[in-house]
């Protein structure tokens, strides 16, 4: 049988990246139905921090200045985002994270002098709207305080980003694993101070655990290195419009495995952030990516 070249086809490894990446959110609210959010994000990167340790050269050197990024990433991020996926579909969660590259073009623009045209700065500024006034005006309170939280994680990996670029060259992976070996255990300690804390070990069921698996394996390790990989070879600009199809994904299988659906408002909303995100995409100009970006 004949081997699938995914990286010399851009539109058949950059489609596959963005089925992984929608897939992870199902996977993460899967996981998040049974486990807290703070021990989810430890026990998730304590995974991550084991898989990763044979690839990465660990030099205490890095440490200083990747804590910032690390508490950023880890807490800023990951943990908040964990907690808004709990509480909004995650279609809603997936069409919010992709709010992502244009808030670390404004970041870029207002601290880094880089170049955003007007037609971009409406672009952010409708996608954003489309992605909060359908839940902030209609939704309940849960899901108004979810979608905040969510945005709010998309806005602190922009910060993170930016933190990236005004360092020298690092490897993904090892800003990866300080991320994980940071994070990890300041989850796990916050876990354990919190009063109501559930007990902990009849929350890693089989769902979770497959979940917890999916989430690492596939998409923090598998995904990204396809995706590094299809940049190197193909340029950003070729691969930036199949990262429109990550809430098509989730929608699909949050469907199939949760049962979740959509009102009217917010399939017009978030129809309104694609097409903010994809106007955005289309003015910006093909440039070199963040050899460093990591994400989901």
């Amino acid at each position: 049988m004949k081997e699938i070249d995914w990286l010399g086809k851009p539109a058949l490894g950059a489609t596959l990246v963005a089925a992984i990446w929608g897939v992870n959110i199902v996977c993460m609210k899967v996981a998040l139905n049974d486990m807290d959010p703070l021990l989810f994000t430890s026990a998730r990167f304590l995974l991550l921090a084991i898989v990763l340790l044979p690839f990465v050269k660990i030099s205490t050197a890095q440490l200083q200045p990747l804590l910032p990024i690390a508490l950023v990433m880890g807490l800023g991020h990951f943990y908040l985002l964990a907690i808004g996926i709990s509480m909004v579909p995650g279609v809603i969660a997936s069409v919010c994270f992709l709010l992502g590259a244009p808030f670390s073009a404004l970041l870029s623009y207002l601290f880094l002098n880089e170049r955003i045209t007007p037609l971009q700065t409406i672009a952010i500024i409708l996608a954003t709207l489309g992605a909060m006034l359908p839940t902030l005006l209609l939704g309940q309170s849960d899901l108004q305080w979810g979608i905040l939280i969510v945005i709010l994680s998309t806005f602190m990996w922009a910060v993170g980003n930016i933190q990236i670029r005004k360092l020298k060259q690092l490897p993904v992976l090892s800003i990866q694993f300080w991320i994980a070996i940071i994070t990890a255990p300041l989850c796990f300690v916050a876990y354990l101070l919190q009063a109501d804390a559930a007990p902990m070990l009849p929350q890693f069921t089989t769902s979770t655990m497959l979940s917890l698996t999916y989430v690492v394996l596939c998409s923090s390790i598998l995904s990204y290195s396809l995706w590094y990989g299809l940049i190197h070879r193909h340029g950003m600009s070729r691969l930036a419009g199949f990262i429109l199809l990550q809430p098509f994904f989730t929608l699909t299988f949050g469907y199939l495995i949760l049962g979740e659906t959509l009102t009217l408002w917010q399939l017009v909303g978030s129809s309104v952030t694609l097409s903010g995100v994809y106007i955005y995409y289309q003015q910006s100009k093909p440039t070199k990516p963040l050899a460093n970006s990591i994400t989901e």
